[in-house]
């Protein structure tokens, strides 16, 4: 992932409420996309479910997501790039990357 598409995708994220008041083609996307990215990691990985939340959803602070879901810092950090790079995948398939 480059770090122009990580950007992107940490703004998606971060804008995410804003974003699903919107009702343009984009928004509508990046919101499946970040759907989809909950959806999957609901499923099959509690961890970066975790981050999704409270990182993302909640706007916790790195530290504070940390010590809520018991991780150290290179958890933390290896579990965001790849959920990370999950929503990149799933923007790209909708055009958005």
């Amino acid at each position: 992932m480059t770090r122009e598409q990580r950007y992107k995708t940490k703004q998606a994220l971060w804008s995410y409420s804003a974003l699903q008041r919107l009702e343009d083609e984009e928004s509508r996307n990046w919101c499946d996309a970040i759907r989809q990215t909950v959806d999957y990691y609901a499923e099959f990985d509690p961890l970066r479910a975790g981050i999704l939340q409270r990182r993302y959803f909640e706007h916790a602070t790195q530290e504070k997501t940390m010590e809520l879901l018991c991780v150290g810092r290179t958890t933390f950090q290896k579990a965001q790039l790849d959920l990370l790079s999950t929503l990149a995948v799933f923007a790209a398939r909708k055009g958005l990357l």
